[in-house]
């Protein structure tokens, strides 16, 4: 790929495939982080 090793394009490819990975179990993870900024009474917390 682009005249680089096969060594070099498995790193990139790989390092590039972990962070697609991760930011996408992130967004998910923290889809509904909004609801828990909602107290008891239905009001949300004050940001600070």
């Amino acid at each position: 790929m682009f005249g680089l090793p096969m060594e070099t394009t498995a790193i990139m490819v790989g390092v590039i495939g972990f962070w697609c990975l991760y930011t996408a179990v992130f967004v998910i993870t923290t889809r509904h982080w909004h609801v828990e900024d909602v107290d008891d009474t239905g009001q949300e917390e004050p940001q600070s």
